[in-house]
């Protein structure tokens, strides 16, 4: 029997948001929707977001939900 390629379910990507006048930028996780963290800096956002496309550590289950920030 040929093995199958695992094909990825879980993605991460970075959103705008505006709060009591302040910028931050979130990293959320895609399709849970679940926030993974909120950054100042779109380039920090971006960082986390792409390392954890990259490794995808949080694959099988998805991310904990006592380690997210909520959702949106």
């Amino acid at each position: 029997m040929p093995r199958t390629k695992k094909v990825s379910k879980i993605s991460y990507e970075t959103k705008m948001s505006k709060r009591t006048g302040k910028v931050r930028w979130l990293v959320i996780e895609r399709p849970t929707g679940s926030i993974i963290a909120e950054e100042v800096f779109e380039d920090k956002a971006k960082y986390v977001a792409d390392f954890q496309n990259k490794h995808k550590q949080w694959e099988p289950q998805g991310i904990a939900k006592h380690l997210t920030l909520g959702k949106i």
